[in-house]
């Protein structure tokens, strides 16, 4: 089955932290991905799901809010960068479901998102509540790359944190892989100005959620998912 979506005000948080902080929170199989030997990234990302049509579906459309808890990881089978969810939540009750019965866990959460491109003032900003209420505000920066620590360049940057095209689901005892296509993207620079969110924190592999690594805005991306995900031994 292939799931087919254009995805609208993609919101991506991400902090390097120690390989160490990562490693009791992923499944053993999966090897962390590290720059300089040792730092690893764990990354928000928030975003809209539209137009989301399945193949088994086709005449049926959907739409909801997204937002994930993810981690970068190689890919155990091909060798390749891949992205592993640690958590997922959605704004669709019936979306939810489906998943769970494909070996996707998403939960269904609460979140609403405002964004302003149009002038100079351009801002994000989420709310919702994820087990308890958290909130996310930032605005953009002049769309010029500022020298990030362990890249060489944006492209480089922009392939680890947003372009992975392999995606993991689950946990130890069912871990499911599955692919993904979408096209190149060039994401927007912001600077986070707030963020509250008590369920990242509590995973607690990040001491400072006012200092993230990097923050980057995608408008607007079309995206295709190869369901059900493969089980990983």
């Amino acid at each position: 089955m292939k799931v087919k979506m254009t995805l609208r005000d993609v919101f991506y948080i991400s902090y390097a932290v120690p390989a160490a902080r990562l490693n009791p929170i992923i499944p053993d199989v999966l090897p962390l991905a590290t720059l300089d030997d040792d730092m690893a990234f764990i990354s928000i990302v928030a975003l809209q799901s539209t137009k989301v049509r399945l193949s088994l579906l086709p005449f049926l459309h959907f739409k909801y809010y997204q937002l994930n808890i993810r981690t970068y990881v190689n890919d155990p089978v091909s060798g390749e960068h891949a992205v592993y969810f640690l958590r997922s939540g959605v704004t669709s009750r019936f979306i939810s479901l489906v998943t769970r019965t494909t070996g996707i866990p998403w939960q269904y959460i609460d979140l609403v998102t405002e964004v302003n491109t149009k002038n100079e003032t351009n801002f994000y900003l989420a709310l919702g509540k994820w087990e308890e209420d958290f909130s996310i505000n930032a605005q953009s920066l002049l769309d010029n790359f500022t020298a990030l620590p362990f890249f060489d360049n944006r492209e480089s940057a922009v392939n680890f944190l947003i372009r992975p095209l392999i995606g993991f689901v689950g946990d130890s005892r069912r871990l499911g892989r599955f692919t993904i296509q979408h096209p190149e993207v060039e994401p927007k620079t912001y600077t986070l100005t707030k963020l509250a969110f008590p369920l990242f924190t509590h995973l607690g592999a990040v001491d400072e959620l006012g200092n993230p690594h990097s923050v980057f805005f995608l408008p607007t991306a079309d995206f295709e998912i190869h369901l059900p995900p493969t089980g990983i031994k």
